[in-house]
């Protein structure tokens, strides 16, 4: 006997790289603003936030489009790729974020704190990403499902 529940479909998708992109920009564009402004409070320079912005950018680029290259999948299989983009993005951070901290001697406890701020920030945004594909997925999962009311017997 065949089971006749709706089943989950498990239409691959796409994870939305521009709209992660955008975000991602935004949040360490405005961290590193912000750190700036907390150096030029302190004495140091508006560059020393704004270092962070530019160690950023290489890592967030290389990630998404790394992500981006994979095939479409099932939105909840999603979590491990963007995981895996996100440990890949903290090593390269990490990587021209000693060189540039080497090389310029900004502020070094603003520009570690703003570096930790910006990955912090792409995290949440790479999690909430993924979260929402598979709460959309779920609506349209459930949108797509029969109703089933029960009527309670001798009242039909």
């Amino acid at each position: 006997m065949a089971d006749s529940s709706p089943q989950p479909t498990l239409e691959p998708t796409r994870l939305p790289i521009l709209k992660m992109a955008g975000l991602s920009v935004l949040a360490c564009v405005m961290i590193g603003i912000g750190g700036g402004a907390i150096a030029g409070m302190r004495g140091g320079q508006m560059t020393d936030g704004l270092l962070t912005t530019a160690v950023m950018f290489p890592g967030v680029l290389m990630t998404l489009m790394a992500l981006n290259m994979l095939p479409a999948r099932p939105a909840g299989m999603w979590g491990v790729p963007v995981l895996g983009g996100t440990m890949l993005r903290a090593g390269i951070v990490a990587v021209i974020g000693l060189a540039a901290y080497l090389a310029l001697e900004p502020t070094k406890e603003l520009f570690v704190l703003t570096l930790l701020a910006s990955l912090l920030a792409v995290l949440a945004i790479d999690v909430l990403t993924v979260l929402a594909l598979v709460k959309s997925v779920e609506v349209v999962n459930s949108a797509d499902a029969p109703t089933m009311s029960v009527v309670p017997e001798g009242q039909a």
